[in-house]
């Protein structure tokens, strides 16, 4: 997905061209201000992160979406969050896609997370880390 605007020239916010052109559950990696991020599109909204797993660097782009299961009684297995968790390709660990955070709380790192914004039809997203509670880190 191409995005527009030039790392480095003031731009805080690129437009990635039209939601249409973003199928859900499938992550799409763009290059922002010198960032690789992934975005995906979920029946919830569009996520943007960073590409690398906070376990060992892997290439989380180069995983997929899917969901995960919940925690349940003996006997009963529950699935949820389809659509919102990545997956590492390199030891399946796995985080959500709004805050970051692994499932689970396994790995003590999260990946980092980008506001993006759907505009008159058009994705946009600001290459500035925001915080789980969605405040903008400093």
């Amino acid at each position: 997905m191409p995005a527009s605007g030039e790392a480095g020239s003031g731009v805080t916010e690129v437009c990635l061209g039209p939601l249409q052109d973003l199928p859900l559950g499938v992550i799409r990696t763009v290059e922002i201000a010198g960032l690789r991020i992934g975005v995906v599109r979920a029946a919830s909204g569009v996520y943007a992160f960073g590409d690398r797993c906070p376990h060992q660097g892997g290439p989380i782009c180069a995983g997929r979406i899917a969901g995960t299961m919940l925690p349940s009684g003996r006997d009963e297995y529950i699935y949820g969050y389809d659509g919102l968790v990545v997956q590492c390709p390199w030891h399946a660990y796995e985080f959500y896609v709004q805050s970051g955070e692994s499932v689970g709380g396994v790995i003590p790192g999260r990946l980092p997370v980008y506001e993006t914004e759907i505009r008159d039809g058009d994705v946009y997203c600001q290459p500035v880390r925001i915080r789980v509670e969605g405040e903008r880190v400093p």
